[in-house]
């Protein structure tokens, strides 16, 4: 929740100093590579691939055994981050010779020479994703929560030195990627103190390998392509906005997916990171009845909060976006595009919130083929709406098109859990009931927003102070009605004294 506020602080502290500008359409397109990486690594793939091998081995060979592994894991990760850096800066550099045509129809020479720039940031973020998978596997979450919040900080504060450096004029954007590598650095470090606390090797080690740490590399890359298509889905959404639509109109697209963060991280990330341990040690004890009560119930507690977050946030968007972006060079009309460009993002926020405990379960249970086969055929159909219908309907059309990826994409994968020797996943009978405080957040926060339209005078912040409050109220006394078993799991205890929990 840290790292979220202080990244729309940081948004925020963009749209000022730059707008929705080419500068800025230039940024999002370069920060959409790094940014993959950062999204494939440090939110899934390597997690998929080292926490269930681990777990096998200390299950198997015990906890010694376990630290050689990823110390060994370790260093064969580190050379292949070196390589691809070198190898992704010489593509970057000969995409104008190479592709001359398109590198100037999708891009230009800024936002190529950004994208040079940004890309080293890569290594030091895939390191600190490393770092964070045994934490996760021996329960300590905080230092690598904190990591997205300290790049936000360092972020901010190199946007504030760049404004002071360049007084009166804009200043240039070349020098945001040093701040940004700066702020990888600092995130990798700041997991080396957690490492030593659980017991894990901290340095990489050449011991030989006895076959493990080629079997946990194989499981990488099948891995990384299961939690690809929402990735890459948003990755070719900045790129064809500014192909088929203008220059500037990937800014609408890249702050939407910002805003779809908020939501996605604190609620189906979350959840997605701290059931992934669980999973892998059930798989590993042999565990599966329990696993799939745990995934069902991982599932259903999640579908139950996201649906009213994303219907809220749809609905105060206006209101929101204004305070948190309409200042600078960012103007009221820009609001408006980018209201209803978030607005048709957040239909995908259920499906991609799910998506991520699927595939971490079929990751645990080692099937790592199934979700990279999905992807492969989800990401084409992503493309193909995004071409269709984004000369036709501009930057909101990119928001449909992820959302109807998202849903194909959460259908297939929920579909071929029971030839896993897993439990049906959900309950038909029990939707109604797990959406229904959702849709009575969404009534009564729907009327409240439709009485604040007709008060012309009425701030926006105050609106947003009053909206927020009153849906968590609507929701929590619907919730605690319709599925009091629900509601004593995740409402604080102070609450339930007196109830019987």
């Amino acid at each position: 929740m840290v790292s979220r506020v202080l990244g729309f602080l940081r948004d925020m502290a963009m749209t000022t100093v730059f707008g929705a500008s080419a500068e800025f359409g230039s940024f999002a397109v370069a920060w959409a590579l790094p940014n993959l990486f950062r999204r494939l690594f440090g939110e899934g793939a390597v997690s998929a691939a080292i926490q269930p091998a681990l777990a096998h081995e200390q299950e198997r060979h015990g906890l010694p055994a376990a630290h050689r592994l990823f110390a060994r894991f370790h260093f064969v990760f580190l050379l292949g981050l070196i390589l691809l850096v070198a190898l992704g800066e010489v593509i970057i550099l000969l995409l104008p010779a190479i592709f001359p045509d398109w590198a100037t129809a999708g891009t230009n020479p800024m936002a190529i020479r950004l994208m040079a720039l940004f890309f080293p940031y890569v290594l030091p973020i895939c390191l600190t994703a490393l770092a964070s998978a045994p934490q996760h596997l021996s329960g300590r979450f905080t230092l690598p929560a904190l990591a997205p919040a300290l790049l936000n900080i360092i972020w901010i504060s190199w946007l504030g030195w760049m404004g002071w450096q360049a007084s009166d004029n804009a200043p240039s954007i070349l020098l945001l990627p040093l701040g940004v590598f700066v702020g990888g650095v600092a995130q990798w470090l700041l997991q080396l103190p957690g490492l030593r606390l659980s017991g894990w090797p901290i340095l990489p080690s050449r011991a030989g390998s006895d076959g493990r740490v080629r079997k946990t590399l194989r499981h990488f890359l099948p891995a990384m392509i299961g939690l690809l298509a929402v990735q890459v889905n948003v990755a070719v959404d900045l790129w064809l906005v500014r192909l088929l639509v203008s220059d500037e109109a990937n800014t609408y697209t890249f702050l939407a997916n910002r805003l779809l963060q908020l939501p996605l991280a604190i609620l189906g990330i979350a959840a997605a990171t701290g059931a992934m341990p669980l999973f892998a040690k059930m798989c590993a004890e042999g565990r599966m009845k329990e696993m799939s009560r745990a995934l069902r119930s991982a599932l259903e507690s999640t579908l139950v909060v996201i649906v009213p977050a994303g219907l809220g946030l749809a609905i105060l968007s206006p209101w929101v976006l204004e305070v948190l972006f309409e200042h600078g060079r960012f103007a009221a009309a820009d609001t408006v595009m980018l209201s209803t460009t978030l607005r048709a993002y957040l239909f995908s926020l259920p499906a991609a919130a799910l998506l991520g405990l699927l595939i971490r379960a079929r990751h645990a249970r080692l099937d790592l083929r199934g979700p990279a086969l999905i992807a492969v055929v989800v990401i084409p159909l992503n493309l193909g709406l995004d071409i269709w219908l984004l000369p036709k309907y501009g930057p909101p059309a990119a928001g449909w098109a992820t959302t109807a990826s998202c849903w194909v994409q959460l259908l297939l994968l929920a579909l071929g859990m029971k030839s896993l020797g897993m439990a049906r996943v959900f309950s038909m009978g029990r939707l109604p009931r797990l959406l229904l405080p959702g849709f009575v957040v969404a009534l009564c926060v729907g009327a409240f927003s439709y009485w604040a339209n007709t008060q012309q005078h009425l701030p926006a912040g105050l609106i947003i102070l009053i909206g927020i409050p009153l849906g968590g109220l609507v929701f929590s006394f619907t919730l605690r009605a319709v599925l009091p078993i629900e509601w004593n799991a995740i409402a604080p205890k102070k609450w339930n004294v007196g109830d019987g929990s």
